[in-house]
């Protein structure tokens, strides 16, 4: 009969610690990028209004 060890599974503390400070920076990243994105929205919306001019084209 085999046996199977839980050992193989478990993650050092530190490595824990390491895993929730990036979840963290992961939702702060997700955070900034869905800013970014309605803010990209509004500029293009207010252009087509021609309330903000287009950026010079180089």
């Amino acid at each position: 009969m085999a046996t199977v060890s839980n050992s193989s599974t478990l993650k050092p503390l530190s490595d824990l610690k390491l895993s929730v400070y990036q979840a963290d920076h992961q939702v702060k990243y997700l955070h900034l990028h869905a800013q970014l994105d309605t803010l990209m929205i509004e500029i293009e919306t207010r252009r087509k209004q021609g309330s903000v001019p287009q950026p010079p084209q180089p």
